[in-house]
């Protein structure tokens, strides 16, 4: 069920929740935190759509905001989705014109649920300091999508200077779903470095496009294995590959040759083996990210060490 509510106010929002409660027996005490969405208006049905499917997770209460015409009259028009338009939340959408736009805290604010932590995810646009953000501090976990904003550039350095600004900006608490997508590649490789005959790894080589998650996976890999790591751009539209390269001359190549859910997992002298290794959706890697409510200490130290390290020492493509 959509209720529109025209030219209102968050007081008006706040009193027809309630109504709503009290007439339909739609509960707030389940939802375990509050999630705010800052996106563009072209942006607004697919992250509510993301946002519902990872409700079905964590229960929540999701006000999505959108600022549009700031110079114009103020005003501001209001959604208030619930039941099979929700998920297992209830989801309120704040169009803002004018004035209110600059002050999204402020209508953000009287809408939060008492005593539960506050998520705010920015599914397109970073802002440069997700922490300094009028609506960063109200949060303790800040999502962002720096593969989201790759689609933004048209020229210039591409994404080596957003990713730049995710590690000079990056407060405790924060985080971003090009890492989040990253866990499937972290636990098959982790897996794989297991299988005996155990032999140290001397260097690895990330194959994929420029992209977030090749850097990210490129900077993990020289965290914690202390080795050189190249980088090897291809023409595709996701990460192909991660070989490893061993002290007594063997391999392990993890390949994806497509978007399928299956790669295969190549070790010098063994049978290859099949394993999933499925693209994560946006819905998938955000349910993800509200598992957690504390900061996330290896996202940290990647990116305010080991990513600006790289990106400061090795700028050719391929090179280590």
């Amino acid at each position: 069920m959509i209720i529109p509510l025209y030219a209102a106010s968050t007081a008006q929002v706040a009193t027809k929740l309630v109504e709503l409660r009290e007439d339909g027996g739609m509960a707030a005490l389940g939802r375990v935190l509050t999630l705010i969405v800052k996106c563009e208006a072209a942006d607004i049905e697919t992250s509510i759509q993301a946002a519902n499917l990872a409700s079905m997770e964590h229960p929540c209460r999701v006000i999505v905001l959108t600022a549009e015409d700031l110079g114009g009259p103020a005003s501001m028009d209001a959604q208030i989705r619930v039941g099979s338009d929700a998920g297992a939340s209830e989801v309120i959408v704040l169009r803002l014109r004018g004035g209110p736009g600059d002050h999204l805290d402020a209508v953000a604010t009287p809408l939060l649920l008492s005593d539960a932590p506050v998520v705010v995810w920015w599914p397109d646009r970073r802002p440069p300091v997700p922490a300094a953000d009028t609506l960063g501090r109200l949060a303790s976990r800040r999502i962002t999508d720096v593969t989201a904003c790759e689609r933004h550039i048209v020229e210039g350095p591409g994404c080596a200077a957003l990713l730049a600004a995710m590690s000079s900006g990056y407060t405790p608490g924060d985080t971003d779903l090009a890492w989040t997508r990253l866990t499937p590649w972290r636990a098959q490789l982790a897996a794989a470095l297991e299988i005996p005959p155990l032999e140290p790894v001397t260097s690895a080589t990330v194959t994929g496009p420029d992209s977030a998650s090749t850097h990210l996976m490129a900077a993990w890999l020289a965290d914690r294995l202390g080795v050189p790591i190249r980088r090897q751009d291809v023409d595709s539209s996701f990460m192909t590959a991660v070989e490893f390269h061993l002290s007594g001359g063997r391999r392990i190549l993890l390949d994806k040759e497509s978007e399928e859910s299956q790669a295969v997992l190549r070790i010098t002298g063994q049978v290859d083996r099949v394993v999933t290794l499925s693209r994560r959706s946006r819905a998938e890697a955000l349910a993800e990210e509200l598992r957690r409510l504390e900061p996330d200490e290896v996202y940290g130290r990647l990116v305010t060490g080991a990513l600006p390290a790289r990106l400061a020492h090795a700028p050719a493509s391929g090179a280590p």
